[in-house]
């Protein structure tokens, strides 16, 4: 399958949150590997890695194979859970280039709308404590779409708030679900991984992979 091609500017970039712009994966995986020590649990590295971009639901379910124990699962996820607020609101920083990377696409005219996974309660909150929710012309959160990614339901509706057409839309992404639910809804994705790495397969569907997102505005611009 070949990538979406990219238009000169696109209408609007939309970005998704967790890992792109604030390294709340960072936070969540240290959270997870401390919560599995507490426990005495020897959780395999793929596991964690399966985790970047992944609903909760199919995180408990990956616990419930490798272990055989729903119970056991909820406590580690409780206990994730507790240990995650408390390293986020400590130690959580935007990711690298995130504000430049906004404030350059707005400064050009350039339209900007978010999509996360993460329910609104707990998203919004961050982009406000980071300066950022005023800069997004639309926010879509986990809790108003059905299908996580990756299925594309989230950007198709970003497009729709928009007002625009997916086609039109460019896609910010870091792990390889999102990656997989911005090309679905047929948007140019830009994917700036750090915890997962993309297969040559989608990598070639992404209009760009980005070391950082202080790469991303020239690669938008032009």
């Amino acid at each position: 399958m070949t990538a979406p091609q990219t238009p000169r500017l696109p209408e609007a970039v939309i970005f998704d949150m967790d890992g792109t712009l604030v390294d709340t994966e960072r936070v969540s995986q240290t959270a997870w590997r401390r919560a599995a020590a507490d426990f005495g649990l020897e959780v395999p590295e793929r596991i964690w890695n399966a985790f970047v971009g992944c609903s909760l639901p199919d995180a408990r379910a990956m616990i419930d194979d490798e272990f055989g124990d729903p119970a056991l699962t909820e406590r580690l996820f409780a206990h994730q859970r507790d240990l995650f607020f408390q390293i986020r609101d400590e130690s959580l920083e935007p990711c690298k280039g995130a504000l430049e990377a906004l404030r350059a696409l707005t400064e050009a005219g350039v339209t900007v709308a978010l999509a996360t996974s993460t329910i609104r309660e707990h998203a919004l909150p961050l982009m406000e404590r980071f300066g950022m929710a005023p800069l997004f012309s639309s926010m879509t959160f986990g809790d108003q779409i059905e299908h996580p990614k990756p299925a594309p339901d989230i950007y198709l509706e970003a497009a729709r708030r928009l007002g625009l057409d997916p086609s039109a839309c460019a896609a910010v992404e870091d792990s390889v679900n999102g990656a997989l639910a911005a090309c679905a809804a047929g948007m140019a994705t830009y994917l700036v991984p750090e915890w997962a790495t993309p297969t040559p397969e989608l990598a070639a569907r992404c209009a760009a992979v980005l070391g950082s997102l202080h790469e991303l505005p020239a690669q938008i611009l032009g």
